[in-house]
């Protein structure tokens, strides 16, 4: 009898078990090679699909029958080895890894040790016939495990291990299993080489020299510390390099000149930023210059249907990131290094060997540092992979990076000196401004920029301002309406012509625009130093007459508790900045009664001292849903908690909900959404015309008769006054109180 494991549906054919398993284990056997975990994963390979020998399973695919558990079988086999880490795998190769469980649960619960306890009991499917086809045998350990281990460390490295064959198993069994379904290997993205790619970065870099202006000589002196350093071994590095110093091109010069010299082997390059913008910005950027098929773009909003030549390849490519090049945002990354399912973790072995961007790395989320630089740490020390830490702003990681036996080193020799060679601002301090006196100093300036902490104090203040040439820019108003004001923005800007904006910090970060002057309501030192970012951004003026305000509002607006305590740590900054200020560094501040101090909180010792305090205040709140610890002092190796650490690692704690602005552009996808047919790209294209709001936001809403819901989690704005040209969607309750903050 032959053991069928797939049917083709066009022409009837069919693949045997014992074919698919090996071609599987082989597959899986050269991902994991990268990690020297080759054994293990070929070990998995072979077990993970036994459970269809059953003949109950072989009714199914041949005549049709009910759904049989066939993952069971091999990991209670492979368990029977000694190897319980493999047996998270095979179970899993389906729904996602398990917990590993307790002594208390029964046969048949969904963890591994009550899976394991149906097949011990005979709970499944008679399997044996597998043993005439496959010989199952205990394969030597991962190299890098012969080693000792902390007991903790021990711990987090074999659940990190795990999950990491997981990727490998899971990968393979798509690849191999769409491969006989089609007929055909599926079209890779690129056949061009990381070194290729580096040329033709150098040869877009030959334009840069030599630098013609006293700015792009210390640009030009960046990109040669990173092609210096780029000479070194793999591990952690950090490129701090203010705003207009060229951050972009140099970390990817360091990226690409270090994965192909002779101190590392990295396969790709992985690009890890927190905002869709920055990512759309620096990835058009990539493909400029090194060709669209070599520049995977992952996030939520990106459209395949606008890159025809290559979309199909970019859209497979995005399930196992298998390009040279990834972009994609923070959360995809990190929240795939802790996920359990087969979706996020297909693409796990493929970040082995790579040169990992981190950029804008201050704005890791404090409550899952520790279990970032933990994962960080694990692909340095045993995955082939370096860190570059790039910002303007460097936390204060290296301590937490030591811990884990990671020393950063910084690419940049001298980062205060440069910093203070591109100084392009100068910074003010009031320590208190009401809305009204903030209104009135914004409609003295004819270019002007504000960025305060809540929507709602943007729209108040958005509406004590002159009508000529006033912007509001927030969340309320939808991603595509944002562009548009953007757009407009820019060109008035250029034109010279009057532009007075007041935005939520949005557009602090990744968004080009210059502006001469700016007011920053009271956050944490680095989101005013982003905030910095969009004055005198291209250095035509001088740092003294480009001033960036910042306050501390006389309204109490509501904000989270976590912005709150930022901004409470950099008040104590200012106070003390202020005290030890040169009287005559104070200057009148022309209307609102009080002075404005004199405080450079660009210096690095700044910075410094920010993040220290922050990171000390927090040090209990680091790992704050415990996912770190739960995966480093679990009681034994049937015990780690794999689908709970990744429900509880959440780098967005988002409990809003999708409100849809009717357009004619999405009328179809609408239409879509109503039938329950909508494709992917319907969902992303809808995603661009949607506002999110809360419970009580959508609350008032429905109790108005404004929305409709259409799907889970999404309405649909049915009461057009609603939305506003300027100011977006309107959340005001029938009783008129501002719901939304």
């Amino acid at each position: 009898m032959v053991y069928c494991a797939h049917v083709r549906p066009e022409d009837g054919r069919k693949e045997s078990i014992a074919d698919h398993l090996h071609e599987v284990a082989e597959m899986a056997s050269e991902f994991a090679s990268v990690f020297g975990a080759e054994t293990w994963a070929y070990a998995a390979g072979l077990a993970h699909d036994i459970g269809k020998y059953s003949d109950a399973f072989q009714h199914r695919i041949l005549g049709g029958g009910p759904v049989v558990d066939h993952s069971t079988a091999g990991a209670y086999e492979i368990d029977e080895l000694g190897l319980s880490a493999l047996a998270y795998c095979i179970a899993g190769h389906h729904g996602g890894l398990p917990d590993g469980g307790t002594k208390a649960d029964e046969p048949g619960d969904p963890t591994l040790h009550g899976r394991l306890l149906k097949a011990a009991e005979g709970g499944i499917q008679p399997y044996e016939a597998f043993r005439g086809e496959i010989d199952l045998q205990k394969p030597d350990t991962p190299r890098f495990f012969a080693q000792s281990f902390e007991p903790s460390e021990e711990c987090f490295a074999l659940a990190f291990l795990t999950r990491m064959i997981f990727s490998c198993l899971v990968d393979a069994d798509f690849l191999c299993t769409e491969r006989f379904m089609s007929g055909d290997a599926r079209e890779g993205l690129s056949a061009e080489t990381l070194s290729e790619l580096c040329n033709k970065l150098e040869k877009k870099l030959e334009s840069f020299y030599p630098p013609k202006t006293p700015l792009n000589e210390v640009r030009c002196s960046i990109l040669d510390a990173c092609a210096r350093a780029a000479e070194e071994a793999p591990g952690v590095f950090s490129l701090t390099v203010p705003t207009g110093g060229g951050k972009t091109y140099a970390s990817l010069r360091f990226a690409l000149r270090h994965a192909t010299s002779g101190a590392s082997s990295a396969r790709r390059v992985i690009y890890c930023l927190p905002y869709v913008s920055i990512i759309e910005q620096n990835a058009a950027v990539f493909r400029e210059v090194l060709g669209a098929r070599n520049v995977l773009e992952h996030h939520a909003n990106f459209d395949f249907d606008e890159h025809e030549d290559e979309g199909g390849a970019l859209r497979l490519a995005t399930e196992n990131w298998d390009a040279p090049v990834v972009v994609t945002t923070n959360v995809q990354f990190f929240e795939s290094l802790y996920a359990s399912k087969t979706s996020r973790c297909r693409k796990l072995h493929n970040i082995a060997g790579s040169v990992i961007v981190l950029d804008e790395a201050q704005m890791l989320p404090t409550k899952q540092l520790l279990p970032c630089v933990r994962a960080l740490a694990e692909l340095v020390r045993h995955y082939g992979c370096t860190v570059v830490l790039c910002t303007a702003t460097q936390p204060s990681l290296n301590g937490l990076f030591g811990e884990y036996g990671c020393a950063v080193r910084e690419i940049v020799a001298d980062p205060a000196g440069l910093a203070r060679k591109l100084k392009r601002v100068t910074y003010r301090y009031v320590p208190s401004l009401s809305d009204e006196d903030l209104a009135a100093r914004m409609n003295g300036h004819d270019q002007v920029l504000c960025i305060v902490n809540s929507r709602r104090q943007a729209g108040i203040v958005y509406g004590l301002l002159d009508d000529e040439g006033s912007y509001h820019l927030s969340t309320l108003m939808h991603p595509v309406h944002r562009s548009r004001v953007l757009k407009e923005i820019r060109e008035r800007l250029a034109s010279g012509l009057t532009c007075r904006v007041v935005s939520t910090s949005l557009i602090e970060a990744g968004v080009d625009i210059d502006f001469p002057v700016a007011y920053r309501a009271l956050a944490g030192i680095d989101s005013m130093i982003q905030a910095s970012g969009r004055v005198n951004r291209n250095a035509r003026a001088s740092a003294e007459s480009s001033l960036v305000h910042l306050f501390a509002p006389s309204e109490r607006y509501a904000l989270p508790s976590d912005l709150e305590q930022k901004a409470a740590i950099a008040r104590g900054i200012l106070r003390r900045l202020g005290e030890t200020s040169d009287p005559e560094g104070s200057i009148a501040d022309g209307g609102s009664g009080d002075d404005e101090i004199a405080c450079d909180i660009g210096s690095l010792e700044i910075i410094e001292s920010y993040f220290t305090e922050l990171y000390g205040l927090r040090r209990d709140n680091l790992d704050a849903n415990h996912v770190l610890s739960s995966l480093s002092r679990y009681q034994n190796i049937r015990s780690i908690p794999f689908e709970r650490a990744a429900q509880d690692f959440q780098m967005i704690e988002d409990g809003s909900v999708s409100v849809v602005v009717p357009a004619d552009e999405i009328a179809e996808d609408i239409a879509a959404i109503r039938r329950e047919d909508a494709s992917r790209n319907a969902l992303r294209r809808i995603g661009r015309y949607s506002v999110g709001v809360y419970d009580q936001d959508i609350k008032a809403l429905l109790r108005a008769g404004a929305v409709e819901a259409v799907a889970k989690g999404m309405y649909l704005l049915l009461d057009q006054a609603r939305y506003s040209e300027k100011t977006g969607l309107d959340c005001v309750s029938e009783e008129g109180k501002g719901l939304f903050f």
